[in-house]
């Protein structure tokens, strides 16, 4: 009897690390920095937020949104503009480090995750530039405001629902998470593709969009998992 307890016959000869959680202290920093972005902008510009997300399904509310002035230079921008931009790169980054490892081994973590939003919000700016130029060479001034606020209130309804699946995914390595987040975007693109044909068919310029929507919407994206694959 007194065997059981001074012997056994489990050996242990190697650590298998590969069945082990290891956690990314990183990770969990960045979703508490969002967590208050989105908590403290959430509690000061409640109904404005609220309008956004509604905004991209509805079009009387999209209407609301316009007569309270243009979203982008709201001051409350700036705090949902980061939140977007942080949770996509917290996206890409675990993306690529769960399908692409090669891609994002070279170095540390946060330098992709500093390099992705870095290119996030160049691509951003550089598509409001592209816009201005857009509108003045075919003279779509009057869907400029709309073209530039659809994709700001695209970008936030996606970054909203997506924090939480990428908690989701993080903390339970669950990967069929990332078909849901595959899913979401597509609906979303739909809409938010069909809401700027709407805009722009008014005034028959179809042939114009086109141009404006592959190269400047699909191209870019195109060409980074193109780069992405090859790396």
């Amino acid at each position: 009897m007194s065997a059981m307890f001074t012997r056994h016959w489990l050996s242990v000869t190697q650590f298998q690390w590969d069945t082990v959680t290891r956690p990314n202290s990183w990770i969990t920093l960045m979703f508490c920095l969002l967590l208050f972005i989105f908590t403290m902008t959430f509690l000061t510009f409640r109904r404005k937020l609220m309008l956004v997300f509604r905004a991209l399904f509805s079009q009387r509310h999209f209407s609301l949104l316009q007569r309270e002035g243009k979203i982008i230079e709201d001051r409350s921008s700036i705090f949902v503009l980061a939140f977007d931009l942080i949770t996509i790169t917290m996206g890409l980054t675990m993306f690529c480090d769960t399908f692409f490892p090669r891609a994002v081994s070279k170095l540390p973590y946060m330098a992709y995750i500093g390099l992705f939003l870095a290119i996030l919000l160049a691509a951003y700016v550089i598509k409001l530039l592209c816009n201005e130029i857009y509108s003045r060479l075919f003279d779509r001034d009057k869907e400029r405001t709309s073209i530039n606020q659809y994709k700001f209130i695209f970008m936030t309804d996606f970054s909203v629902l997506l924090f939480p699946m990428l908690i989701l995914t993080h903390y339970t390595g669950l990967r069929m998470v990332y078909y849901l987040i595959a899913a979401l975007f597509a609906g979303l693109f739909s809409i938010w593709t069909y809401r700027l044909l709407k805009i722009n068919s008014m005034s028959g310029h179809r042939f114009h969009f086109f141009l404006y929507f592959c190269t400047l919407e699909i191209l870019p994206w195109t060409i980074l998992l193109k780069v992405l694959l090859v790396v």
